[in-house]
């Protein structure tokens, strides 16, 4: 919390004074105009014009004098600069609010320090936990040497203790350059612990003062607020990468016993090392199965963590869902037929362009058919439907299946989630499949939507903006 100096304190009382002795002169003015000017003047009606006309004039020369007056006291001065200085905090709030880029937050706050205390430097510094040491991070208008070197100090800052120095030429601050004559360090404190500091460095001449404290204190709250957002958010995306990287390696290194699993089963069942007992193809079966979903499992993966990694390197442009959705329902016509579903096409007259990867976009349209189909009865309709909404296209896969229970619908896009009714109906699925989907389409810009009833069947909606 900002502490309020007890010099302003002085101030407001002073320019209380400023404002009563106008207000006082101009009630005793416009009282004495009241009682004189019927003397002055006479009592008749000639006068009256006159002596409205001088009362007037002077009630204005009374506001004027105390406008003036109120303009020139130090409690405008002070609210004014209060203003200015309530202004630069929704700055730096909205400044630091706008980004969860560390460096980003860093650079702007260290701008708009140096803003409001109109200092020769500053410099923003982030405490290390494995050196144990602050290090700097941001830097405005001081020279490289500006820096706080010296353990004792930098204990007393890490410990959460402000650092007033008012000559900077003494023997124990040889690294801070010669046109530096003071500095103040406060430290970035967040529930008792030390994010980092933020110091300011006064020129030759400029001595800071002590009360600079209570404003860099007020300052430092809304940074290292945004501070501690950012290293949240750089931790979590260190972990996202780091389960990516992991996921690429683990699908690489099961792909190859996976394909070698189902091969040698293949062979065996169908009897080039010799004939098998019925017990003995059952179990064989049962292995070439699993070996079988194991590398549906793997080949999803793949899909996934190759789909985060080569974000910045797809290329993105216009894709026209129409032929594309075509194409799609032609690779699973077969599929359904032999189930005995049934499948529709309602496209959109107007065009489908939209602004996406055609590569993604295939993959999401696949998926949703295939967890149609799968998922429907034999004699139910698989439909897929094309809208136009303004600037969005809205893509459309509605099936009169299973659907999904409500405790289930909100892990739906969770890796490695399968609904409990999906489950009883199959033992095998990856619960990889909506988990790539919403990835490809929040990666083109859009966004996906589910409407189920357990036994009424499911849609999914899948938003894009047009081209």
């Amino acid at each position: 919390m900002r502490k309020k100096p007890e010099k302003l304190v002085t101030r407001q009382s002073a320019g209380l004074a400023w404002i009563a002795i106008p207000i006082l002169f101009l009630a005793v003015f416009l009282f004495l105009s009241i009682l004189l000017l019927p003397f002055l003047f006479g009592a008749g009606r000639g006068s009256l014009p006159v002596m409205a006309s001088v009362s007037l004039l002077g009630g204005a020369a009374g506001f004027a004098v105390l406008y003036i007056l109120i303009r020139r006291s130090p409690l405008f001065s002070s609210l004014r600069l209060r203003a200015n200085d309530l202004q630069l905090f929704c700055r730096a709030i909205k400044e630091t609010a706008g980004t969860l880029a560390l460096q980003e937050i860093l650079d702007a706050s260290t701008r708009i320090i140096m803003e409001v205390t109109g200092v020769a430097g500053c410099t923003l510094n982030l405490f290390n936990p494995l050196t144990g040491r602050m290090e700097r991070r941001s830097s405005i208008g001081a020279g490289k040497s500006a820096e706080i070197e010296q353990d004792n100090y930098q204990k007393a800052l890490i410990a959460g203790e402000p650092l007033v120095v008012q000559d900077t030429r003494a023997r124990e601050f040889p690294e801070v350059d010669d046109e530096i004559e003071s500095l103040i360090c406060v430290p970035l404190r967040l529930r008792e612990r030390t994010l980092g500091a933020v110091c300011i460095y006064g020129e030759r001449g400029q001595r800071l003062s002590p009360e600079m404290i209570s404003i860099l204190g007020s300052l430092g709250d809304v940074v290292s607020l945004a501070i501690a957002h950012a290293m949240v958010h750089e931790d979590f995306r260190t972990l996202v990468d780091a389960k990516t990287r992991f996921m690429l390696q683990a699908s690489h290194e099961l792909r190859s016993p996976s394909n070698a699993i189902q091969s040698i089963a293949q062979t065996l069942l169908q009897g080039y090392l010799g004939e098998l007992t019925e017990k003995q193809r059952e179990m064989i079966s049962r292995i070439n199965v699993r070996a079988r979903t194991l590398s549906d499992v793997v080949s999803d993966l793949l899909v996934l963590a190759r789909g985060r990694v080569e974000v910045s390197t797809r290329k993105y442009g216009p894709v026209d869902l129409g032929p594309l959705a075509r194409e799609c329902i032609l690779l699973f016509e077969e599929r359904a037929r032999q189930k005995g579903v049934g499948m529709d096409f309602e496209p959109l007259e107007a065009g489908a362009i939209v602004y996406g990867n055609e590569d993604g976009l295939r993959s999401v349209i696949t998926n949703l058919l295939e967890n149609a189909i799968k998922y429907t009865p034999s004699g139910g309709t698989v439909t897929v439907r094309l809208r136009g909404d303004g600037d969005r296209v809205g893509f459309e896969v509605q099936d009169t299946g299973i659907g999904i229970p409500a405790d289930d619908r909100e892990r739906l896009f969770s890796e490695f989630f399968r609904a409990s009714n999906a489950k009883r109906l199959s033992e095998t699925g990856t619960g990889l499949g909506l988990a790539i989907v919403k990835n490809n389409v929040e990666q083109c810009g859009g966004s996906v939507a589910v409407e189920s009833e357990e036994g009424l069947g499911t849609t999914v909606r899948v938003s894009l903006a047009r081209r």
